[in-house]
């Protein structure tokens, strides 16, 4: 997207504005995004300008659900709800557009949002300590209690089928059926033929796994949808966690979900797209201190399904190898990526990261218990007998 182009999107949601910089923010897999700095009345400013991706129903919804949490966020700070704290809490909050009076512009068969940027902080793409860990597990407690009370009726649904594993394991099956192997090159046909022989047994025991859940009462709550480590803000100084972005996954669902998919992100050392797969591994530290983090704030008790912490852990990095490896055998439609086996590739990352994380699984049960959180017996000895 060129300097002229950018400048014309922006002059629709700015008077008076003047570009100066733009950058592309390259971690995202979905939307396009950019931090833009410019002069706004003679001064100079930052904002976020995204290109939403076409993955989304509706970006009316989107943008809905998006305002109903920064306008209960931001009344909960006016309110000193957070006042027993002395870190600052802040939420990106939607830009109208001065041309349409909508929060998005539609531009080069593409529909533009621009948002607040969030000054003094930073992202990662791999945590730097244990320390970080714990930060990141009281900012996801933090995001959940702000958003504790508000009315799950109110939430549109945005991606359809979202987090349903069934769905993408008969997806792949459908896929498995429909692709022409015969057109790939022997290196990378026989990649994809060790993952999916790789991924059998699992996919058969998280069919039951699935049932079992299921009959769980677990509580339906404000979820995030996908708190991987990228998407927590960190103040530049102190490395606490400031804000919890990309809010267009944010759903009702089972809180253990948000949990583990953060775990997931954050406890791999390698990070999600490592230059050396042989890297890739479960950090059991990290993931002690980020359960200390979360339930330093947060109640242990309730229906919440805790207990059940490592089957959603198991059943989230599953579920991605499996979207990864469908979106590559779709052609790459929901994921951005560089070049064409990335997806492949994504999913070969998460199906190590799997291995590595069912090898501490029985340390990781005791780590629970160690904080008062008994989980099941049966998934231990069942996931290792898998493999």
């Amino acid at each position: 997207m060129d300097f002229e182009k950018i400048s014309l999107i922006t002059s629709n949601f700015f008077d008076n504005s003047k570009l100066l910089n733009i950058d592309f923010i390259d971690s995202g897999l979905i939307n396009k995004t950019y931090i833009i700095e410019h002069l706004i009345n003679g001064e100079k400013s930052k904002f976020v300008l995204q290109c939403l991706s076409n993955i989304f129903e509706s970006y009316e919804k989107v943008n809905m659900n998006h305002e109903l949490i920064t306008n209960h966020v931001k009344n909960k700070i006016k309110g000193n709800y957070l006042k027993s704290s002395n870190q600052r809490w802040e939420v990106p909050c939607l830009i109208k557009c001065n041309s349409n009076n909508l929060f998005v512009f539609p531009f080069c068969a593409g529909f533009w949002r621009a948002m607040e940027y969030i000054d003094d902080t930073l992202n990662f793409d791999i945590l730097e300590d244990n320390k970080m860990a714990y930060q990141t597990g009281l900012g996801l407690a933090k995001f959940h209690a702000t958003c504790s009370d508000i009315d799950l009726a109110k939430l549109e649904n945005t991606i359809k089928d979202f987090h349903d594993t069934k769905k993408y394991i008969d997806q792949l099956n459908m896929n498995i059926k429909d692709f022409n192997f015969i057109k790939l090159d022997d290196n990378v046909n026989k990649r994809v033929q060790n993952l999916i022989d790789s991924l059998s047994n699992h996919i058969l025991y998280i069919e039951s796994l699935l049932g079992y859940l299921n009959k769980k009462s677990i509580q339906p709550c404000l979820i995030h949808g996908d708190p991987k480590l990228s998407n927590f803000l960190f103040d530049i100084q102190y490395k606490y966690v400031v804000s919890l972005i990309d809010l267009d996954t944010v759903s009702s669902g089972c809180l253990p979900t948000d949990l583990a998919d953060c775990i997931r992100s954050i406890c791999n050392i390698a990070g999600e797209d490592p230059d050396n797969i042989e890297n890739v591994s479960f950090d059991v530290d990290y993931c002690n201190y980020f359960l200390k983090g979360y339930f330093s704030t947060s109640n242990k008790n309730g229906d919440y399904g805790f207990g059940l912490l490592l089957e959603f852990i198991y059943l989230i990095i599953v579920e991605l190898i499996i979207r990864f490896l469908n979106d590559f055998l779709q052609s790459n439609r929901y994921f951005k990526v560089k070049y064409q086996t990335h997806n492949l590739y994504r999913a070969e990352v998460q199906y190590r990261l799997l291995s590595s994380f069912i090898t501490q699984i029985p340390t990781l049960s005791n780590s629970l218990h160690g904080i008062g959180i008994s989980s099941n017996s049966n998934f231990v000895s069942d996931v290792q007998n898998i493999v």
